[in-house]
């Protein structure tokens, strides 16, 4: 491989390169050169990369360089994926762009998306010519769009730039798999869909996310073409992602949407698709009514099917998101009442789905058979799905079924493997001839075995294919950075514990005067704490933006940027992702440290898998899962060289408790101090330069 060789690409990144040449304030860093060269020889030697890097190394560019190479002198297509379209997006708009330009090379590269994030000509037809009735807010999205539609080249929603109050309209004309007609569509030559996968066969590069990777794997690599070199940029959450994308899942909504599109009653009107074919075949009277009447049938069995999933022992608790069953629940009479229930809405569906094909052989229009045939594929999946989760994996070793749960009620029955890793390996891994998964949070106590396990990975490991790097962040975090433990906290499950939280949270808000972001596990303590210190920020003068009550992800995030003096408070979310330089956040307060909730299925099934392998399920998962949350969250505060700021864990545990030393020593900030709560704000003030 006399074309590709890791030196080469090394070069690049040279105090003397062509990224310092070309690129105004690149930095010469070591561990950005470590980072390119690894990937490299794992590209020439076909294994396999996991590797921490650091704030700062440059990690993108590091692996841009050679895959971009490697794809053009080797001939071999290479996907990229991330976790956030947000980084998807900034690949393909800017950092792709970029050293394509500085290497000086001709390269195809192809952003993959899901079907919905494409207008789709069919549904616009439909919509302009009057076949579909609108209000007028749904017409005023319309007229917006129209000027767009005849001059898109990619079809693709991100060009237009409207706010959310108007694109909540969207699905009016986006693409989707239900109303599809594939072959059969009058446009299928304008398909914006079609043109986007056809153009990823002659791609080099394609940029994707995790979400459509996985989606790929279960509808038998249909989406993606071929590859055989995958990079996964944003790696640390990855087997979470494949738990939650590759389980079986058998939702009450999502059956419901299917029914409504079939048929439903808007002020006593008929509507649906069943009453859009009686307008036009009249003499298909009879079938059509046979149809309805099995759908209504289906329909009053999936409503009890549900209804009975939702009254399992000790239900009606509404702040309960799941319930794992366990072996025991499947021999209780609650079970064998919801078997009972089960069978009878399986009966149900499929003759719901015989009469539907009858009626099928029947339509002569290709359109009509079209939307008809999507419906029933659709169905047919749910009925297979149902047959899966309540048959053939009830009761598999190695597997869990749990109920999802909203306000009390069930509205999703789901089942998964517990080793997710196991399904990694069979649909992505063993396809692989390299494979590179990065972050900036791998590592636990500088090891990688938590991430090499919980990914599947051991059996390449095994075979001397795994490699592993870990480069440190090239900030001066002695400098930089502090960590401040509050030690005389009261224990988080304490009584006195949320006065005392919000009481240091005021002192904080206090001695920084804005610029901090509190990150919280608990949306009901997210909740209370921000409905009292809100009085205390209003006559302070400083905006407190707290998630879900002042607003979604999207625009605290930009709230908080254009506020000179502000709050945030945010759950999961804002844990990760967050890039806020300078001084627009120069405090992260930690209320607790980030353990899951013991019901959750992903953590239920991770105590589960431990189990199996007769180890210590907080040792061996739930600690190191919860330092991995801890590494990201406090890693939203030193973004670049000139940053500076203290992170406040108001979690006396972390000093208390032995296992608190894996998560100081999962952290790049060395510099650590345990203070009391009277004390923090002097010391909070002159460490930030505020006396």
């Amino acid at each position: 491989m006399d074309s590709f060789k890791s030196e080469d690409i090394a070069a690049y990144f040279m105090p003397e390169g062509r990224l310092s040449q070309a690129i105004n304030g690149y930095a010469f860093r070591l561990e950005q050169v470590n980072l390119a060269r690894e990937i490299s020889e794992v590209f020439i030697n076909s294994e396999f990369l996991v590797s921490e890097a650091g704030t700062g190394v440059g990690k993108t560019y590091a692996y841009l360089v050679p895959a971009i190479l490697w794809a053009k002198r080797m001939g071999k297509k290479v996907l990229i994926s991330t976790r956030t379209k947000a980084l998807q997006q900034q690949l393909v708009e800017k950092d792709i762009p970029e050293i394509i330009k500085v290497i000086g090379i001709e390269c195809r590269y192809v952003e993959v998306k899901g079907r919905e994030n494409y207008l789709c000509w069919n549904k616009y037809q439909a919509v302009i010519s009057g076949k579909i009735g609108l209000d007028a807010s749904e017409l005023s999205f319309v007229e917006k769009i129209l000027v767009w539609t005849q001059k898109t080249r990619s079809g693709d929603r991100k060009e237009l730039g409207l706010p959310g109050d108007i694109m909540q309209h969207w699905p009016l004309v986006a693409a989707e798999r239900r109303t599809c007609l594939r072959d059969n569509c009058p446009y299928s030559n304008r398909c914006f869909r079609i043109k986007m996968l056809r153009s990823l066969e002659k791609a080099d590069l394609i940029v994707a996310n995790h979400a459509l990777l996985l989606a790929d794997t279960l509808v038998e690599h249909s989406i993606l073409p071929e590859y055989h070199h995958l990079i996964i940029d944003e790696a640390h959450a990855f087997d979470r992602e494949a738990f939650d994308k590759l389980s079986l899942r058998l939702s009450y909504y999502e059956i419901n949407d299917l029914l409504r599109f079939l048929a439903s009653k808007e002020k006593k009107r008929e509507k649906g698709y069943l009453q859009h074919l009686r307008s036009k075949y009249a003499h298909l009277a009879m079938l059509l009514t046979e149809a309805a009447s099995a759908l209504e049938r289906f329909a009053y069995e999936n409503q009890g099917l549900f209804n009975i999933l939702g009254s399992f022992p000790g239900s009606g608790k509404e702040n309960e998101n799941a319930k794992v069953l366990k072996p025991a629940d499947l021999r209780t009479p609650w079970f064998e009442d919801v078997m009972d229930r089960y069978f009878a809405w399986q009966e149900n569906i499929n003759l719901l789905l015989l009469v539907l094909r009858n009626l099928s052989k029947e339509i002569e229009d290709d359109n009509d058979r079209g939307q008809l045939d999507n419906i029933i594929q659709a169905l047919q999946e749910t009925s297979d799905t149902g047959c899966f989760v309540f048959e053939e994996e009830l009761e598999k070793r190695g597997r869990i079924m749990w109920l999802e749960l909203k306000q009390g009620i069930a509205v999703a029955v789901a089942s998964s493997l517990v080793n997710i890793g196991l399904s990694l390996q069979e649909r992505i891994y063993d396809r692989l001839n390299s494979l590179v998964m990065l972050s900036a949070t791998l590592a636990v106590e500088e090891d990688f075995s938590y991430f090499i396990e919980r990914s599947g990975l051991l059996p390449y490991k095994k075979e001397d294919r795994l490699r592993t790097l870990l480069e440190h962040s090239p900030f001066d975090y002695e400098k930089q950075a502090r960590l401040y433990t509050v030690d005389n906290m009261p224990d988080p499950l304490h009584p006195a514990y949320n006065k005392i939280l919000t009481e240091r949270l005021q002192d904080i808000i206090a001695a920084t005067g804005g610029a901090t972001m509190a990150l919280f596990t608990s949306r009901k303590q997210l909740q209370e704490t921000a409905a009292k210190i809100r009085p205390f920020c209003e006559q302070a003068g400083i905006r407190l933006l707290a998630q879900y009550e002042d607003g979604e992800f999207a625009f605290l995030m930009e709230e908080f940027m254009s506020s000179s003096k502000a709050v945030l408070m945010g759950l999961e979310t804002f844990w990760e992702g967050i890039d806020l330089k300078g001084d627009l956040l120069r405090c992260v307060v930690i209320a607790k440290l980030p353990f899951r909730s013991p019901g959750d299925p992903y953590v239920c099934a991770g105590e589960l898998y431990c189990q199996m392998n007769k180890k210590n399920s907080f040792q061996h998962f739930m600690l190191p899962d919860a330092a991995v949350r801890f590494k990201q969250g406090t890693g939203r505060l030193i973004r670049s060289e000139k940053d500076q700021g203290a992170v406040v864990v108001l979690d006396s545990r972390l000093d208390r408790k032995s296992y608190g030393t894996v998560f100081k020593n999962s952290i790049p900030i060395k510099q650590q101090e345990t203070i009391s709560g009277e004390l923090l704000t002097s010391s909070l003030q002159q460490f930030l330069n505020m006396t």
